[in-house]
């Protein structure tokens, strides 16, 4: 290569290497966020006619259980926007509109992490803060069994189009769906969520209402994400009341984005721990979510107050952070502790069932005790609408755990760090979720996984209601 030839060719390269370094300049500076963006993880770039509305599209309308699911029913929604009155508009579907009531929104202001202009569909984008409300909506004195038409919407602005949903009855049989960590960053992530809520309402259609163990979202300032989750769930929760726990990536922002409890009692709301009766199973949804320690002393007070109030109801406590598995979680020091707080209460209090989230995998565990130890039980096989379910009997508590719900899959080893007395575990290949059924004797839990765009049941078992008699 003569002279000449030798400086073209350095030219080249030096300026394919500038070309090459402010591409990089360039994505880090759009980025913002830890780490590089991943292809993997982030879409093409959103067409501008998709980014979500930030004013008044009521994209993210939730229905969560009142005071009282029977007779109540609290409705929330987020304005990117200040200044507003809001309302919802009711009446009973087998009246006349013309009957309609309208009750005025409690409003809240709030900042919202927005994405800056270009990185909605960024893995980790900047977000700017920008004012906003919160509109919060408690119906009351409903009737039992009953279905209801609703409008939300703002005093000389827009409204949605109607929704509805039905009070629970009085009987003591009732189903509902169980999902859990439908965490995602992008639209395509939350496709998977979408897909799966779809084939779950398909699969199940005569579920009562649906408990969500936490996660929603992956970054719960993010107000983009949110919109992703509630459009995805649109397929599964239109028209049923919700059961909101608190994950630990969702924190505080999940509370705003539902409202728990009653309007005159704002504890639920700011603490994020409530109860409720459906039929005669009573639900304690703890939070877990309070840094890498243990429960607070006040929350766990609460907690014996509340199983102990319930007397002669079966009892459930919903709570994200798993206390009791034999996977990665189960060694952190804050499951350590919670673990020593948890399940001591579960057999004071003659819980029969534990259910969680944020393991990313299936579990669930054989009757055990206070300290962990399996205790005597009977078990029987049993064919339930031609399914086979393995149905125990005992004085325990079983820990349960149905895996996630959207693209993230743990695929960490089952350990055997820790000896949890286990009659199920398994990494699983799909998102999943189950659906739970309750009458006077039992409760049965079917787990599906997706896998293939194909539904398939994973697992089935279940718990009588009555005691092991003493002595058997």
């Amino acid at each position: 290569m003569n002279k000449k030839n030798l400086i073209i060719f350095l030219i080249v390269v030096l300026a394919a290497a500038a070309v090459a370094a402010a591409v990089i300049i360039a994505v880090s500076i759009a980025g913002k966020g830890p780490g590089p963006v991943d292809p993997a993880e982030t879409p093409e770039e959103t067409a501008e006619s998709e980014l979500p509305e930030r004013f008044g599209d009521f994209s993210s309308v939730s229905l969560t259980i009142g005071n009282d699911p029977r007779t109540s029913a609290n409705i929330t929604w987020q304005a990117i926007e200040t200044g507003l009155s809001g309302y919802v508009s009711y009446y009973e579907k087998s009246a006349d509109a013309g009957s309609a009531v309208k009750v005025e929104s409690v409003v809240e202001d709030e900042k919202f992490g927005v994405p800056v202009d270009g990185q909605y569909e960024f893995k980790n984008p900047q977000l700017e803060e920008i004012p906003g409300q919160v509109h919060r909506v408690y119906l009351t004195d409903l009737k039992p069994d009953t279905e209801y038409v609703y409008t939300v919407g703002y005093e000389g602005g827009p409204a949605c189009a109607e929704r509805s949903f039905r009070t629970a009855s009085e009987s003591t049989e009732f189903s509902f769906i169980l999902v859990a960590d439908t965490q995602g960053f992008t639209k395509r992530n939350f496709d998977v969520w979408e897909n799966l809520a779809g084939l779950a309402a398909e699969q199940c259609p005569d579920f009562d209402f649906v408990i969500h163990m936490g996660d929603a979202v992956e970054e719960g300032k993010n107000h983009y994400q949110w919109q992703l989750y509630f459009n995805a769930a649109e397929k599964l929760t239109a028209g049923k009341q919700v059961v909101d726990v608190a994950g630990n990536r969702d924190k505080r922002h999940t509370l705003l984005r539902y409202t728990n409890g009653a309007a005159d009692n704002r504890a639920a709301l700011v603490s994020g721990y409530y109860s409720f009766d459906w039929g005669n199973v009573h639900f304690a949804v703890l939070n877990t979510n309070d840094g890498d320690k243990d429960l607070p002393k006040s929350q766990l007070k609460w907690l014996s107050n509340d199983l102990s109030a319930a007397e002669g109801k079966t009892k459930i406590i919903l709570m994200h952070k798993a206390p009791y598995t034999n996977t990665n979680h189960c060694m952190d020091s804050e499951i350590v502790q919670i673990r020593a707080q948890i399940l001591p209460i579960a057999e004071q209090y003659g819980v029969k069932a534990v259910i969680c989230g944020h393991d990313h995998y299936f579990f669930r565990s054989l009757p055990i005790d206070g300290e962990g130890n399996e205790v005597s039980y009977e078990k029987t096989s049993v064919s339930i609408g031609g399914t086979t379910a393995d149905m125990f009997r005992s004085n325990g508590t079983v820990y349960f755990v149905n895996g996630s719900a959207g693209v993230k899959q743990h695929d960490d080893p089952i350990t055997n760090a820790f000896p949890a007395k286990t009659a199920k575990a398994s990494l699983m290949k799909g998102p999943s979720f189950s659906y739970v059924t309750v009458d006077a004797g039992k409760i049965v839990v079917y787990t599906y996984v997706c896998e293939n765009n194909t539904l398939k049941l994973f697992d089935a078992f279940g718990i009588y209601l009555d005691a092991i008699q003493s002595g058997s």
